[in-house]
């Protein structure tokens, strides 16, 4: 914890070895006035949220964290900031832990056909045409094994220990934070100067293109192909009957090949 708190400012570092949810935390932080920059970091979370207020299991050997910005983004970009934010730790992970690192649309990490890790992103309330806040929350799992996951989540979860690393072995870990933390103030300052090259490099870790996919929504299932990232950040699918979708909301679950 030291070499973090070291490498992040300290006033705006924020630590707690087990919290209900870092992000729920961040967003009253910033709501309250927090500065941006400020970091909520948990060893655990007992309340970890995902996508859809559903349930994001937080285990130790996790790194969860939230950050909060005030970034300068038109609300017309606001929509891009999780695929932004997931390209620059995906990019980031690749580059310091040497793994094929994948992004499953529209805010997962994924490593050898399993989840990696997960992004949370939040808006404060619009004011002038931009948001009041951002909240990025990231949970990663580093050390985690499969035992410490629920019997649904062990087969479709990894960690980095598991690639057999030497960048993901436990005694390393507290250097990712400030790592991913810098990171994510990238993707926010690249998402307002030059949004088509950074989704053009989301592009490029595309999980879902070309795959035969099932496209959930409103607990109906479509089998369908993946297509690719359209400008506005939705996801293009293509049904078996030959009919192209623009996918804004719903579940892309890959088809699992059977052993």
């Amino acid at each position: 914890m030291h070499n973090q708190q070291e490498q992040l400012h300290h006033r705006l570092y924020h630590y707690f070895p087990t919290i209900d949810s870092t992000n729920t935390l961040a967003v009253n932080m910033a709501e309250q006035g927090a500065e941006h920059g400020t970091v909520v970091h948990a060893g655990k979370q007992t309340g970890g949220r995902g996508r859809g207020g559903r349930q994001f299991e937080s285990p130790a050997g996790g790194l969860y964290f939230s950050l909060i910005l005030r970034p300068e983004l038109d609300v017309s970009v606001l929509p891009l900031i999780t695929l932004a934010a997931g390209t620059s730790l995906c990019a980031s992970i690749r580059e310091i832990v040497a793994v094929p690192v994948m992004m499953k649309w529209p805010n997962d990490l994924y490593l050898y056909e399993k989840k990696l890790a997960g992004i949370l992103t939040e808006s404060g309330p619009i004011r002038r045409g931009r948001a009041s806040f951002v909240v990025i929350g990231v949970g990663l799992n580093v050390t985690t094994t499969p035992e410490q996951f629920s019997p649904e989540l062990r087969r479709k979860s990894i960690s980095l220990v598991s690639c057999s690393v030497d960048s993901a072995r436990p005694q390393e870990v507290d250097a990712l934070l400030p790592l991913f933390v810098k990171a994510l103030h990238k993707a926010s300052q690249r998402l307002a100067e030059d949004k088509e090259q950074l989704l053009a490099q989301w592009r490029t870790f595309d999980y879902l293109r070309g795959r035969q996919l099932h496209y959930v929504r409103h607990e109906k299932e479509i089998p369908a192909t993946g297509i690719g990232l359209a400008e506005d950040g939705q996801y293009i699918i293509l049904d078996d009957q030959g009919i192209e979708h623009r996918v804004t909301a719903g579940d892309l679950n890959p088809v699992r090949p059977v052993y």
